[in-house]
């Protein structure tokens, strides 16, 4: 009777260990596809603006200009107001049409890494790039930004 018993022990533990590894391979599968999936990277258009003609969008119809540049990457060139970072510690940049006493619509530019903000100065004229995410109090907001040479 022992004998049955361990033999029968030993048969559901090799069941038990034969449904672990292969419950494991169809999980490994899944896993795999999703990650193939996840790292498809969806390429978004680039809209290259000039910053006057761009501001003047926003300011003649918002609701309009948010459709028209929603989830697509801008690319423009102005001069820096100001460079900082926000309440949350993001850094950015500032940017308008004209070097100096500038007080219209404007674009903020929010960058993930503020040591390539260290060498610019306020009143530069730069190009960027950055997706575009909305207008808010007058502020256009592009972030994930990236300074262009």
């Amino acid at each position: 009777m022992k004998k049955l018993f361990k033999w029968g022990g030993i048969v559901l533990l090799v069941i038990i260990i034969i449904a672990i590894f292969s419950g494991n391979s169809s999980t490994t599968k899944q896993n795999k596809v999703a990650t193939t999936q996840s790292t498809k990277t969806v390429k978004k258009e680039i809209v290259k603006v000039e910053i006057n003609p761009f501001i003047k969008e926003f300011d003649d119809n918002q609701l309009a200009a948010e459709k028209k540049y929603k989830g697509k990457i801008i690319e423009t060139s102005a001069y820096i107001n100001n460079i900082s970072e926000d309440i949350a510690g993001k850094p950015f940049l500032s940017l308008s049409p004209k070097a100096s006493d500038y007080f219209g619509t404007s674009v903020k530019c929010n960058f993930n890494d503020k040591d390539v903000l260290t060498s610019l100065k306020n009143g530069e004229w730069v190009k960027v790039q950055g997706e575009f995410k909305s207008q808010d109090l007058g502020i256009i907001v592009l972030s994930g930004c990236k300074i262009l040479k």
